[in-house]
């Protein structure tokens, strides 16, 4: 169980991008350093939940809780992406980092289901969640263009 909330917390690029205030960007496309600042600010709430999930690995119950706290804050922080209209070097992969987010989003619900019928082991499925691996995948992308999206 401790390997999953370790990779899980190591898996920051996600901690870093998704989380839960930030503003748009109107229908102009941001500058680089707006951008920047706009990401880092929408990646600072989830890093709480996910260590509120990490202590509650000892109860299904706390643990489904903290979940579903961390599936809201991850669809507030898509339709916050959403209003992000990103620089032209990176539409495509800020596109890609908010469909990422939503699918994984979307990806917590059979988890859930299972952590409130008394599965603790459901935990174990996290880290392995495609939505996540895209999350990552977008991210480095983004910040392999020059983009310090990372808090």
């Amino acid at each position: 169980m401790r390997r999953v909330f370790g990779l899980l917390l190591l898996s920051g690029v996600l901690a870093v991008v998704v989380a839960g205030c930030g503003g748009g960007g109107g229908s102009k496309p941001l500058d680089k350093a707006d951008y920047d600042k706009q990401m880092q600010t929408i990646g600072g709430g989830l890093t709480d939940d996910l260590n509120s999930l990490s202590s509650s690995t000892g109860s299904a119950a706390k643990a489904a809780t903290a979940l579903v706290k961390v599936q809201t804050d991850l669809r507030t922080a898509a339709d916050q992406l959403d209003a992000i209209t990103p620089p032209t070097a990176i539409k495509t992969e800020h596109e890609q980092l908010t469909k990422a987010v939503r699918e994984f989003a979307d990806e917590l619900d059979p988890l859930i289901k299972d952590l409130k019928a008394g599965k603790l082991s459901a935990l174990s499925s996290l880290a392995t969640l495609k939505g996540l691996s895209d999350i990552q995948t977008a991210s480095t992308a983004i910040s392999k263009k020059g983009y310090k999206i990372g808090g």
